[in-house]
């Protein structure tokens, strides 16, 4: 039975929808009107908001019998699209106008965008003032700006509508609705928000009236209001230029608009809605030359602001007023602008420099002044005031006004704008091309390339060709046809060495510095007999090893100082100054300004000693050392301990860049290695590795090359292909020479300091290599220094004194007092001894009872025991300071040497005699024999304590053996 019934349903639902299109066919059979359009193309031109509040939109190639279409305008409104107005309407022939009314002008004025979309078929919504985001079943759309209808002006009232923009200071306004008719007045409008909320405006409006918006709603949000906005009237540019440059002085001969040139006033304002600007030209006595000035057909009102022409090349020269103001309501004191600019004639143009006599190698600076605004002017200086026949650098520098500098030949050719570029037998002029700003131009020249003279500066007249800035002729070809020149008086500068001066230490590094305020470079020479040649300086662009291409010059920084730091200026290799200086001597060293050198210097690069002179230089004395050597070995009380292994060296070697550091064993060993030398001519080499020589006597050796930086003879060492280096000396010694150790030590010295012509220098020094040593020399109080071993009372500071051969670098020496079972009741260590070994160290024996303990001394390596007794109170000397029985001085009873205190003339000679002989055989030899030897047995013990601790001893023997 389901069967049957789910059967049955769906033959009901075949059935029935068969039913239904076949309905709907015959609907459409019956009544189907013509198709709507369903494509085609729009056209939104940029337009105004008539007075009928609406915008016509252009339709082409419609689709569809009767061509039906709607027309949609949006804005956008916060992100959503509004929907400003609609209409439906059939366009015969496909093509035509829609004239859509705009019920939603909100979005006025401003960018709208039509849509055209099937009446029938589409989707979208068509209410106005709805948002209509969901646009997909337009066919087609433009977009394109919309304003409001321009103000209605009757010249005695003027209209606005709703949105437009009035501004303070206006009269006579009319506020009308287009879309309604409805007319308002001033009071009707209410301020929206801030301080004139609620307010009503004015009319006619003040000048100072609140900015903002003013509603027929208030600040009462609502439709169907009317809106105005006050804004504050401004004139934004007022200005006089010449061809687009700002100007406020410029020539009559110019200030017109022949050929390329635009002369005139440029304005741009905010309230062209409400009126025009007015301009008023007065003369320097403030007559009113408008119409006179004004070029042509231009207007004296500006309409919605931009340039109009003048022609003043018929005006004398003076100061000239431009006002800018408004043609009506607008021409109170805040909207007013004026603009003050001068006429000049020719003859107002000149130049003048900053300083005059100047120094040499100072920068120049001049001034254009008379100029106009925009306008180019050439300077130039006479090739007859340069300092050399080549110059290295321009004459002009291209700072500040300077638009090019440059050379330029007699016929006024530029041959180029670098003296790289220019052969100057060809050069007449240096020149600079510099812009008037406002009304004067600033440039500046380097005197250093100009010579001790007076040096003519011309100026000549503005360009009257493109006015790019670029080199140009003077009017007619004629360098005569200036406009102003001047003259300045160019002195000699000062050049100076401070360093090196003095004395100076072959091979050795000095710093080379001083001033020059004339100079851009300075070369250095040096001058022995008559003439001075050149000395070269190794400093970062000039390395000694660059023999080819030597240098003596030093480039002067811009605070007139030069420098080279860490130079060799006796290096043989190099210039022949530097071979001079090679020699113990006394020389004298110069330093020359480079731009004098070029007509002073011989082809064999020297300067004879009167041009020298003559020439912007100056020169100290040198005298010239060969440098010594000295050196000392790091030992340890002559020793370096084998388990130590190293050793240290350390000396002075004036003008040498390396020594070499070597050491010969009994055997004939040897180590050697090259040390560097500071800039200080000291060097210091800590470890050096001497574990691989023989226990026994070694020798120490330093060498160096001194001044002619060549080992020996200079003809090789052997086996070292010729070479004789410091580093081909360390080659040989480890690995050439052989023998014992005499024989090794005289082959080093043959092949150096004794070698024919030699001038090497060697410092020698014995000493042994031996097994680390340790001992104990003394132990005492710390309140009374002894030697040899001395009980100390318990809670007094001991002190233990020593002495080893290990290097304090590299171990550390511990003391430990044991007891009898080897356990430490007191520890100290020292790491701290100088070079004869002897240590010291102290440790408290407040905490340790007294007895006889061991004292161990141990480095690590080696070890040493002494026994020291730890006492309850030390003695004193017997009876008296002085080692005495009874008196002070050395007598039995009295201070002053007699037995009673009597007479001391009488007594002191008998007495003195008997009683000395007698006394002290006596009293000592009874005394020390008695004490000395009751206190030698048992130090600082009784017999009583001596039994006792015998009687332990055997316990404690007797208990090891249970």
């Amino acid at each position: 039975m389901t069967n049957d019934n789910k059967t049955r349903s769906k033959a009901n639902a075949v059935f029935f929808s068969v039913i239904m299109v076949l309905s709907m066919v015959a609907v459409g059979f019956a009544a189907a009107p013509a198709a709507a359009a369903n494509a085609g193309d729009v056209t939104f031109e940029v337009q105004t908001l008539g007075t009928d509040q609406s915008v016509d939109v252009g339709v082409d190639n419609l689709e569809g019998a009767n061509n039906d279409v709607t027309a949609l305008i949006t804005y956008e409104d916060g992100g959503d699209t509004v929907i400003a107005g609609s209409t439906t309407e059939a366009v015969s022939d496909g093509t035509g106008t829609v004239s859509v009314d705009i019920a939603d002008s909100g979005g006025f004025p401003g960018e709208h965008t039509a849509h055209l979309v099937d009446p029938d078929g589409s989707t979208t919504n068509t209410s106005v003032g709805q948002t209509a985001d969901d646009m997909t079943d337009t066919f087609d759309s433009a977009t394109a700006e919309v304003t409001v209808a321009p103000r209605s002006d009757d010249s005695t009232v003027n209209t606005v509508f709703d949105g437009q923009t009035v501004f303070q200071g206006e009269e006579n306004i009319s506020f009308v609705d287009i879309s309604t008719g409805d007319e308002y007045t001033a009071d009707e409008l209410e301020g929206t928000s801030g301080n004139r909320e609620g307010t009503p405006l004015q009319m006619p409006i003040p000048e100072d009236e609140e900015t903002g918006a003013y509603d027929a709603n208030g600040p009462t949000e609502g439709t169907g209001g009317f809106t105005t906005t006050v804004v504050e009237p401004r004139i934004t540019t007022a200005e006089v230029q010449l061809n687009d440059d700002d100007i406020s002085r410029v020539a009559t001969s110019r200030a017109n608009n022949e050929g390329d040139r635009e002369f005139g006033v440029q304005t741009d304002y905010n309230f062209e809605d409400a009126e025009q600007v007015e301009i008023t030209v007065e003369d320097p006595n403030g007559a009113d030359i408008t119409s006179e000035v004004l070029d042509g057909d231009a207007d004296a009102l500006t309409g919605d602001g931009g340039f109009i022409l003048l022609d003043m090349s018929g005006e004398d020269a003076g100061e000239y007023t431009v006002t800018f103001e408004g043609e009506d309501d607008l021409d109170f004191d805040s909207v007013v602008e004026e603009y003050t600019f001068e006429l000049t004639n020719d003859d107002t143009l000149g130049i003048e420099v900053a300083d005059d006599p100047i120094t040499q190698g100072t920068n120049q600076q001049f001034t254009v002044s008379g100029g106009t605004n925009g306008d180019y002017h050439l300077v130039t200086v006479d090739a007859d005031d340069f300092r050399s026949d080549e110059l290295s650098d321009n004459v002009f520098r291209n700072v500040e006004d300077t638009e090019t500098v440059g050379f330029a030949n007699e016929s006024g050719g530029s041959l180029g704008n670098s003296p790289d570029e220019v052969n100057f037998d060809n050069v007449e002029y240096a020149y600079a091309v510099v812009e008037i700003d406002g009304t004067q131009a600033s440039g500046s020249l380097r005197t250093s390339t100009l010579d001790d003279t007076s040096v003519d500066l011309t100026l000549y007249g503005a360009d009257e060709g493109d006015m790019d800035g670029t080199f140009y002729f003077p009017a007619e070809n004629d360098w005569e046809d200036d406009e102003d020149s001047t003259d300045f008086d160019v002195e000699e500068g000062e050049v100076g060495l401070q360093s090196p001066t003095g004395t100076y230490t072959v091979g050795s590094e000095v710093d080379v510095n001083g001033t020059a305020d004339s100079a851009d470079n300075v070369q250095l020479y040096v001058r022995d007999n008559s003439n001075w040649e050149p000395l070269s300086i190794d400093g970062e662009e000039n390395s000694p090893d660059d023999s080819e291409n030597p240098s003596n010059e030093i480039s002067v920084d811009s605070d007139d100082t030069f420098e080279e730091t860490d130079v060799v200026i006796s290096n043989q290799d190099l210039l022949d100054g530097n071979n001079i200086l090679a020699f113990e001597g006394r020389y004298d060293i110069g330093v020359i300004d480079s731009s004098d050198v070029d007509d002073i210097v011989n082809d064999d690069g020297e300067i004879e000693n009167s041009d020298f002179s003559s020439a912007s230089s100056s020169r100290a004395t040198l005298t010239v050392e060969t440098g010594d050597l000295t050196a000392s070995f790091g030992t340890v009380n002559g020793q370096i301990a084998t388990e130590d292994g190293e050793i240290d060296v350390e000396g002075t070697a004036a003008g040498q860049d390396q020594v070499v550091v070597a050491f010969v064993d009994r055997r004939g060993s040897t180590v050697a290695e090259t040390v560097s030398v500071d800039s200080d001519d000291t060097f210091d080499e800590d470890d050096i590795d001497i574990s691989d020589l023989s226990q026994g006597a070694v020798s120490g050796h330093v060498i160096s090359q001194s001044r002619d930086n060549q080992v020996g003879d200079g003809d090789g060492l052997p086996n070292q292909d010729g070479g004789d280096s410091l580093t081909d000396l360390r080659s040989y010694i480890r690995d050439d020479v052989s023998g014992s150790g005499d024989q090794v030590r005289s082959r080093i010295i043959a092949n150096t300091v004794e070698a024919d012509g030699s001038d090497d220098l060697i410092v020698s020094e014995n000493f042994r290599i031996n097994d680390a040593t340790l001992s104990i020399r003394n132990v005492y109080p710390e309140e009374a220094e002894s030697s040899g071993v001395n009980p100390v009372a318990a809670g007094e500071t001991a002190v233990v004194e020593g002495d080893t051969n290990r290097d304090s670098d590299n171990a550390a020496i511990t003391l430990e007092l044991l007891d009898d079972e080897d356990s430490s009741v007191a520890s100290t260590s020292t790491d701290e001894w100088g070079s004869d070994g002897q240590f010291s160290a102290t440790f408290d024996t407040s905490d340790v009872e007294t007895g006889t303990y061991t004292l161990e001394a141990d480095d690590g390596d080696s070890t040493d025991r002494v026994e020291v007794e730890i006492v309850e109170e030390r003695e004193e000397p017997a009876d008296g300071d002085d080692g005495s029985d009874d008196g002070d001085d050395g007598t039995d009873d009295g201070d002053d040497g007699t037995d009673d205190g009597t007479d001391d003339g009488t007594d002191d000679g008998t007495d003195d005699g008997t009683d000395d002989g007698t006394d002290d055989g006596t009293d000592n030899g009874t005394d020390d024999g008695t004490d000395d030897g009751s206190e030698d047995d048992t130090p600082g013990f009784g017999a009583l304590v001596a039994l006792v601790a015998l009687i332990a001893a055997a316990l404690l023997a007797t208990r090891r053996n249970n």
